[in-house]
């Protein structure tokens, strides 16, 4: 919806915090992609978070 109303991928932020769980990269529940979302985030730009695939 963003992107149809004309921003860019680099303004729009997006918040992964709920798929945490131990909070320093041990569990791996938050890996999405090459990342982790505890230690590399919660918040990414679109631009970067269109890579993630659940």
């Amino acid at each position: 919806m963003l992107l149809q109303k004309g921003l860019k991928p680099e303004q729009i932020w997006v918040d992964y915090e709920r798929r945490m769980a131990c909070s320093v990269g041990k569990c791996g529940h938050c890996r999405m992609g090459e990342v982790y979302v505890c230690t590399d985030g919660p918040i990414f730009n679109y631009a970067v978070a269109q890579r993630f695939a659940d």
